[in-house]
């Protein structure tokens, strides 16, 4: 597979677009699935799919695991991206990010004080000087909420100052 035009980790194991769209459909919309090698058995990857999928969330994803690793937050593990893709699925678009596959457990309730501290890391990481509310790289136009008209806001809010200073 080529390398992406967003400046994701290139990955050569990667399968076609094809070929991961036709295992994913394989699967019926579950949550994600791994990619494994069939010679060697090894996971080439994670992907995530499904309607609400973006490339904007893979850009968004890439961008935080690259802040924290600058950062040192060695604590903290977000999976770089290899690869995002839209294909079209009886008209309706489903997005696919292929990660880095980082093997563990999910949180429950007793975990509480880690999940607190993973969400102080992120927060204090700096967002870059050109950064709007919403995705990294996608501008306001990347918020989708009912509040809006339309759902989509109509103006590019860089802080959220900006953006209670306009409702």
């Amino acid at each position: 597979m080529s390398s992406s035009p967003y400046e994701f980790q290139y990955n050569p194991n990667l399968p076609s677009e094809e070929t991961i769209v036709a295992h994913c459909l394989g699967l019926g919309f579950v949550p994600g699935t791994t990619i494994v090698d069939p010679s060697t058995k090894s996971v080439i990857a994670w992907i995530k799919y499904g309607p609400n999928v973006t490339i904007d969330e893979a850009r968004t994803q890439d961008w935080t695991a690259k802040a924290l690793r600058d950062a040192g937050a060695s604590d903290l593990q977000v999976p770089r991206v290899f690869h995002a893709f839209t294909a079209e699925y009886y008209g309706c678009p489903i997005g696919y990010i292929t990660m880095e596959f980082i093997e563990g457990i999910d949180c429950d309730s007793n975990d509480v004080e880690l999940v607190a501290k993973a969400v102080q890391t992120l927060i204090s990481l700096e967002a870059p000087p050109t950064a709007t509310l919403g995705h990294i790289g996608g501008g306001t136009r990347s918020i989708v909420h009912s509040f809006f008209p339309e759902w989509l806001p109509n103006a590019n809010y860089k802080s959220d100052q900006d953006f209670y200073a306009h409702i």
